[in-house]
């Protein structure tokens, strides 16, 4: 039994692609480097050595790398976007791929179908979030009303902040971000958040929520500020 899985970027001249193998009678996931050939047309070549592991052992895997993206994601040195962005699933591989395993925020910035790009940058800036609806909720579990706090990551779909207080998934909030005399003002959905705080803060992924043109423009310009900063 052979079946592909997919594949993720390594660098520019090689990638690692997941298939399942038949080993002795076990089933296993094989992660094998494919270095790219100059002297075959740039077909990627597989490298001698591999990875299996048993599928019995698969869930602890995923498990562990999720925790593992999860604490460089907290610590601010990956972007949550960043497993959506290295693996490309096969044709012919299962409906849920190793990015949905692996990692809840894989599709943190992915564009809609009518949204040609999705810019996206890290920043530091202050931020400022007011509830606006929250879910419904145990009286222990009352959202905070204010709170202000860092937005990390602004992109055209949504961004990444830290803040000292938790919403709960689906709160909606008014949200202020100022930048010398820009100032953005928008309604965003919290799509995930922390469990637990880091370094006294709780990450939240927010996806913005039917921007006004005023504030469609603030969000360009301020993604067009810091990346023109970062160049």
């Amino acid at each position: 039994m052979k079946k592909s899985f997919g594949r993720v970027r390594r660098n520019e001249s090689e990638e690692i692609r997941l298939s399942l193998e038949e080993v002795d009678g076990e089933l296993r996931v094989e992660l094998r480097v494919h270095s790219r050939s100059t002297r075959q047309g740039g077909a990627y070549l597989p490298e001698p050595e591999a990875v299996a592991v048993p599928v019995r052992a698969l869930m602890d895997l995923s498990r562990a790398l999720a925790e593992a993206h999860n604490s460089l994601r907290n610590d601010g040195l990956v972007e949550s976007s960043s497993v959506s962005d290295l693996i490309t699933m096969d044709a012919g591989s299962a409906s849920v791929g190793f990015d949905e395993a692996f990692s809840p925020l894989a599709d943190a910035f992915t564009p809609h179908a009518d949204t040609p790009s999705d810019r996206r940058v890290a920043v530091k800036l202050p931020l400022e979030c007011y509830l606006l609806r929250a879910p419904m909720t145990s009286p222990s579990e009352s959202p905070p009303g204010q709170v202000a706090g860092e937005i990390r990551i602004v992109s055209d779909r949504g961004a990444l902040v830290w803040l000292p207080e938790k919403f709960p998934t689906g709160s909606h909030l008014a949200v202020l971000v100022r930048d010398g005399e820009l100032n953005f003002r928008g309604q965003a959905e919290v799509v995930e958040a922390a469990s637990d705080p880091k370094d006294g803060k709780y990450w939240h992924r927010l996806a913005w929520m039917s921007l006004t043109d005023q504030a469609t423009t603030s969000l360009s310009k301020l993604i067009e500020s810091a990346t023109q900063a970062k160049a």
